[in-house]
């Protein structure tokens, strides 16, 4: 299993700088198992060279000097950590343009959940430290098969020699972001399988499976696929790459299956990232006319009706699909916006694409009930997309306006002598696809009813606002009694 983390800290130079700066750094891990030692999670980390503070050292270059602690606990117990110091490479001068370093560490985990504390600071600038909270889960068995964690590889090289890079005869070198640029066209990716002596028996074939699909929708690209036999072994390693070129911008899923000889499923492990490719836009409405003839979608005519049936997809499209939505469909004729529509659906649900629609079209309904306004359709709501998106909430938790605690804004500055809180609400989703326990968080800054905006998720892909709870105590208004009469919000008062 593996996870992302983009970490900005706030951090203000006191040396080689007038400007203050973020410290920016990215983490990934992946777990893996070793005969050895047992299970062990493996960490990548990368700092961006110009968001940290060098200072002068002993050999008169200028060096940055991060400290990283990392700290397992289970039930507030410590099972292992590690503190070290990170080392950028030495640059003679300051004014250029500093390179991104990365570490790779090792750390021996029994099976188990953890609570993973990761403390980083720059040592050149101590104002601030910051600390981090990931909850992890090493899994490991000896009696089902196991696909390892995912590694992404920025680039490899046949190598014997023992160090911390090296698996398996090659040593690689971590890719620690899981988003790839326009410019970034190669998907290079290791992992390992354990158990399948066990479970095959000695040398007997199974296929390991590997591809692409979008994580919205689950669809399979076709051109992003590779199937290949293995023999069983003790560790049978995954180490494949794909050329992303033609994959447009969006959400994907990188999926490691295996399976038996009879291609039933026996074990599976993804990895989550995202693509920006906006050069590439594929053609979702190249469908043959037969096949176009006898779908549902050659039986609705009208174009305003089709054009507000594509509409409504937005919610659940892939950033490629939504390309035809907001721009393609303006002069769109008919046919081309059929096309659209049966692709579409045809994706999602192959052996009827049409129950699925209409399927949707119900939910779209209910949104509408639910979160539509008198200027606003439902599904054009953030609540609405979200309930789209991920289906209703297991629970959720309402929040009114409270007049008697709110904070005021006058003459540009805030009120602090009161608290506040605007209308929000919680929703709370036990299970996302691949994801637990998340949460969304809207609210009404505004006061206008039925009109609550998204302003907080922990769910991948969504906004992220660490500050969410103090945009809940502000609401931007003036207060007219400041003295300011040309401000009154009603103008006909």
């Amino acid at each position: 299993m593996k996870k992302f983390l983009y970490i900005v800290l706030l951090l203000i130079t006191v040396s080689y700088s007038t400007f203050a700066k973020k410290l920016q750094a990215s983490l990934n891990y992946a777990t893996f198992y070793s005969p050895v030692d047992g299970p062990y999670i493996e960490t990548y980390f990368s700092v961006n060279g110009n968001s940290v503070v060098f200072a002068w050292n002993e050999n008169g270059l200028f060096r940055a000097t991060i400290e990283i602690a990392m700290i397992f606990r289970q039930d507030e117990k410590i099972v292992n950590f590690k503190k070290y110091e990170l080392l950028s490479p030495e640059i003679r001068d300051t004014t250029s343009v500093a390179v991104d370093f990365i570490d790779q560490q090792r750390i021996p985990l029994p099976v188990g959940k953890y609570d993973f504390e990761l403390s980083i600071t720059d040592k050149n600038n101590r104002k601030e430290s910051y600390v981090h909270h990931i909850p992890i889960e090493i899994y490991y068995s000896d009696t089902s098969l196991v696909i390892s964690g995912i590694q992404l590889v920025e680039s490899y090289n046949k190598s014997e020699k023992e160090s911390i890079l090296n698996k398996n005869g090659y040593e690689l070198v971590p890719k620690v972001s899981t988003f790839f640029s326009s410019d970034q066209n190669k998907l290079i990716f290791y992992a390992e399988i354990y158990n399948a002596v066990e479970i095959f028996g000695e040398g007997q074939k199974f296929l390991v499976r590997t591809y692409i699909s979008n994580y919205e929708s689950g669809f399979h690209f076709n051109q992003f696929s590779k199937v290949k036999r293995m023999d069983a072994e003790n560790v049978n390693v995954v180490f494949n790459e794909f050329n992303i070129t033609r994959l447009p911008s969006g959400n994907f899923n990188l999926v490691i299956e295996a399976r038996d000889r009879q291609n039933r499923l026996v074990s599976i492990n993804t990895l989550f990232f995202q693509r920006s490719n906006p050069g590439y836009i594929p053609d979702l409405t190249d469908i043959d006319s037969l096949s176009l003839r006898k779908s549902f979608a050659s039986h609705i005519k009208n174009p305003d009706t089709l054009r507000e049936y594509i509409k409504c997809l937005r919610p659940i499209a892939a950033d490629y699909e939504k390309f035809f939505i907001d721009k393609g469909m303006k002069d769109a004729p008919v046919e081309v916006m059929q096309s659209y529509l049966y692709s579409f659906w045809k994706n999602r649900s192959e052996t009827d694409p049409e129950g699925a629609f209409k399927a949707y079209l119900e939910e779209v309904a209910k949104v509408q009930t639910l979160f539509g306004t008198s200027y606003l359709r439902g599904y054009n709501t953030d609540r609405g997309r979200i309930f789209l998106q991920y289906g209703p909430p297991d629970v959720i938790n309402d929040y009114p306006f409270d007049a008697g605690l709110i904070s005021t804004l006058s003459d540009n500055e805030i009120n602090k002598d009161v608290g506040g809180s605007v209308p929000y609400q919680i929703w709370h989703y036990y299970q996302i696809k691949d994801q637990r326990n998340k949460f969304f968080v809207f609210y009404n800054p505004h006061l206008i009813p039925n009109n609550y905006q998204l302003l907080h998720s922990d769910v991948k892909g969504e906004i992220y606002n660490p500050v969410w709870q103090s945009e809940l105590h502000r609401i931007p208004f003036i207060n007219i009694d400041a003295g300011n009469p040309s401000s009154n919000p009603n103008p006909n008062q």
